[in-house]
């Protein structure tokens, strides 16, 4: 099936994972999800970590973050944040864990969504045993 066949049936999806070199990102910027398991439509650049929106509709997005320690991320439309969790994991007996957050879109054609770190808390992290994975697709 071509790109074209795509967009005339509105099916936009895509899941990408953190890579381990990528675990306990520090940049204020996009999180950089590079392993992509699926990107139907082709919304989703792997080398920046975004979402470009490739039709109007109404989309969800989650993601679900392994923990070791503390971690902040937020769910960002075009610079705005939307949604943000907040997991803390300390202790003798710290061990990895998993926080979620979603939210549902309302988005224009070109429209951009990331994940993001912020505040000082960066354990999120990718390993062979834990992933942290950011999905979203398009209502029907």
């Amino acid at each position: 099936m071509d790109l074209g066949d795509y967009f005339s049936t509105g099916s936009v999806a895509f899941t990408a994972k953190l890579c381990s070199d990528q675990s306990r990102p520090q940049n204020r910027g996009p999180m950089e999800f590079s392993m992509v398991q699926l990107n139907e439509g082709n919304g989703f650049d792997s080398k920046t970590g975004i979402f470009t929106c490739p039709l109007d509709g109404v989309y969800y997005f989650v993601v679900n973050a392994s923990i070791y320690g503390q971690g902040h991320c937020a769910i960002y439309k075009n610079g705005e944040k939307v949604a943000s969790l907040y997991h803390a994991n300390s202790g003798d007996d710290r061990c990895t864990q998993v926080a979620s957050m979603s939210s549902v879109l309302k988005l224009s054609e070109k429209d951009e969504v990331w994940i993001q770190v912020f505040g000082s808390r960066y354990d999120i992290i990718a390993t062979e045993d834990n992933d942290t994975i950011f999905s979203g697709f398009r209502l029907g």
